[in-house]
């Protein structure tokens, strides 16, 4: 493998463990929600999606590869060398 595709790798399982941060997250908050079963507190709501929707979208962002960070790590690649393919390994 190449060092990009073992970076690409580790982006997407940090991606994993955002997302996995998230979803922990969701029993908590729906406790906290709806604390008696008839009752449904607002006040807890805009927290709790927070609490749930960042790290979500973060692990989103990682898990689609994180373009912006790959570019910034190793910079831009023409449509030409995108349109070739992996370069032989010598």
């Amino acid at each position: 493998m190449k060092p990009k595709e073992i970076f690409s790798l580790i982006v997407r399982l940090i991606g994993l463990l955002f997302l996995y941060d998230a979803l922990k997250a969701v029993p908590n908050a729906i406790a906290s929600i709806c604390l008696v079963f008839p009752h449904f507190f607002f006040r807890n709501l805009w927290p709790n999606l927070f609490l749930i929707g960042w790290p979500l979208l973060v692990a989103y962002w990682l898990i689609r590869g994180a373009p912006w960070l790959m570019r910034l790590a190793y910079g831009e690649q023409t449509k030409e060398e995108a349109a070739q393919g992996p370069k032989p390994a010598v």
